[in-house]
């Protein structure tokens, strides 16, 4: 897997710039950092520590530290990574003392999430308790919970921006819910800790986009790209009227790193993007990309009289209370993500 591009180590290395003092000498464990996100936050922690000498050393936790290593092997070999094997759920991590707990593992192949959502669930929450319990062993643990912002459940077509007040919630009972309610159990879990002595946080992220997102997978903007890589057409299952917004994974990623640092105890915040804009949108700005464009196609006709669904957070509380904002527009992610996959295809 290539190196994320420097100017998104850069972004990141600026703009947590205030949180990587609170980490100097960090002793931080990390779960799912073979993932997309898991990978994002554990590569520009090691490039911190490593340009501003801060000493963090991060114990990443993985089922299979060998399949670890060949996918990310810079990662495996830094002089401030140590790779345990364990499984989140049941890891015995009595021997470690993280300063700093960062929670990824939860994410299932669509496969896994079809045929096996039992384990899916108990992935989520099992794992959310045991890691708990090692922060809870380890007093004044400052710990980031990486939720989603599926845990409201369906946005309202009425409702422009999702806030963290919001009075929904995934139905367990629904198989498209499914992940949405046990990542908000997970949360809750992470929420009762905080009285003893935890300091849980958690950041429920909404639709991403940047290197390493996976090209055939649930997620639109990826498998768009996967296309147009490709050069095949873009062929969207829907009628491309449902809104939706991406953030730059380097945004992402320093948002994360304030949460983790300066987010209130027990308190869950947005991370995501306010710029709206229709899927059919998204997918024509993804097959201009390419020269000649590729063709972009519905499977049928929108009703010009329904509203078409959303999935839009409101970042206020971020913005309010930590002076976080979304610096990377949809159409330069698009092209950083794009110039990104050149390489990682040369």
């Amino acid at each position: 897997m290539a190196r994320l591009d420097e100017r998104d180590l850069a972004h990141v290395m600026d703009h947590a710039r205030l949180e990587w003092s609170d980490l100097r000498a960090a002793r931080v464990l990390l779960t799912g950092a073979t993932g997309f996100v898991g990978s994002w936050l554990l590569e520009t922690l090691v490039h911190a520590s490593d340009a501003l000498d801060l000493g963090v050393h991060v114990t990443v936790l993985a089922r299979e530290p060998h399949a670890f290593g060949a996918r990310f092997p810079r990662l495996a070999a830094s002089d401030c990574v140590h790779v345990q094997a364990g499984d989140v759920r049941s890891a015995d991590l009595r021997g470690i003392a993280p300063s700093h707990l960062v929670h990824c593992a939860s994410a299932a192949t669509p496969r896994v999430n079809a045929e096996e959502p039992g384990q899916v669930v108990d992935l989520i929450e099992r794992g959310t308790a045991n890691m708990l319990a090692v922060a809870e062993r380890s007093r004044g643990a400052r710990f980031l919970q990486v939720s989603s912002g599926s845990v409201y459940g369906p946005q309202p077509a009425s409702l422009t921006r999702l806030d963290e007040g919001f009075a929904g919630g995934a139905n367990p009972d629904d198989s498209a819910q499914r992940f949405g309610a046990a990542k908000r159990r997970a949360e809750q879990r992470g929420e009762a800790s905080v009285a003893r002595g935890v300091g849980f946080v958690s950041a429920r992220l909404f639709a991403l986009i940047g290197p390493r997102l996976p090209l055939d997978g649930t997620f639109a903007i990826g498998n768009f790209l996967g296309d147009a890589i490709a050069g095949r057409p873009i062929r969207l299952t829907g009628d491309g009227t449902p809104l939706r917004s991406w953030m730059h994974a380097a945004d992402m990623a320093a948002w994360c790193w304030t949460l983790l640092v300066r987010g209130r105890a027990g308190v869950a915040y947005n991370v995501g993007s306010e710029e709206t804009l229709s899927i059919w949108d998204a997918a024509s700005r993804v097959a201009l990309l390419t020269d000649p464009p590729v063709m972009v196609a519905r499977s049928r006709s929108g009703d010009p009289a329904a509203l078409p669904g959303r999935y839009v957070p409101s970042t206020r509380r971020a913005r309010d209370e930590l002076g976080l904002e979304c610096r990377i527009p949809f159409d330069a992610a698009l092209r950083r993500t794009w110039d990104w996959l050149q390489t990682e295809d040369a």
